[in-house]
């Protein structure tokens, strides 16, 4: 079967379940770092509720609470969450104020597990996403590689960035669907970030398409700190 894409947290409900003989010795910190991964690619917001459901979703033997495992354990999610901070397992940085982001540690291994788990999918098999080589083996989001103008302009349509900018709907709390067009993460240095930015806006001046230079132009005036890294 095809390929669907997870657009609203609401649907989280659809994802199916993992073995549970391939994750049943797995530290809880790393089974979140996997669906942190996946919440971020899929530009949904990292909050403790969105980890908590996809936990349980992906994993019921091991984030199900217990005695009712129709419902998610938000408080084993928590734990979790605060077992992967920087002075314990250093895999995500966060609060459930702002929500939960990975960092290089947390990322390579969420990469480890899609290589042993693969990619999230439905109950009818439907896969959840794409586990390409690049996303697997390589340990920045934005590595160097041969750029097609073509395939970044339609990603750029493709992106809840782009709909909102059409919409005239773009605003602060955006800056996650930023994240998710450039391909970076809150421990992206600067020196990669406004190299994803201007990879993009050199394939749109390629192709001449003036649409989404002002679009890419209206990104860097509205989100100046999604170009400057958090520890630079």
């Amino acid at each position: 079967m095809g390929q669907i894409e997870i657009r609203h947290e609401r649907n989280l409900a659809s994802v199916a379940p993992k073995d549970s003989t391939l994750y049943d010795g797995l530290p809880l910190t790393s089974l979140t770092a996997y669906s942190l991964f996946w919440l971020h690619q899929w530009q949904l917001r990292r909050s403790i509720e969105a980890v908590a459901v996809l936990n349980w979703r992906l994993f019921p033997k091991k984030f199900a609470m217990v005695g009712f495992p129709e419902y998610p354990d938000a408080f084993r999610t928590n734990r979790s969450l605060l077992q992967g901070q920087p002075k314990y397992r250093n895999l995500l940085s966060g609060a459930a104020s702002k929500g939960f982001s990975l960092n290089e540690r947390g990322m390579d291994i969420a990469r480890e597990l899609i290589q042993l788990l693969g990619v999230p999918s439905t109950d009818e098999g439907q896969a959840l996403g794409i586990a390409n080589q690049e996303q697997i083996t390589t340990k920045s989001p934005r590595q160097p590689r041969s750029i097609e103008p073509e395939r970044e302009m339609e990603r750029i349509r493709a992106s809840k960035l782009y709909e909102k900018w059409q919409s005239g709907v773009m605003a602060d709390r955006d800056l996650i669907h930023v994240h998710a067009l450039l391909g970076i993460f809150d421990h992206t240095p600067t020196k990669l970030r406004t190299k994803a930015i201007r990879d993009l806006e050199r394939s749109a001046a390629d192709l001449h398409d003036e649409d989404a230079l002002k679009f890419l132009q209206d990104v860097r005036q509205s989100f100046p700190q999604a170009l400057v890294g958090k520890h630079d």
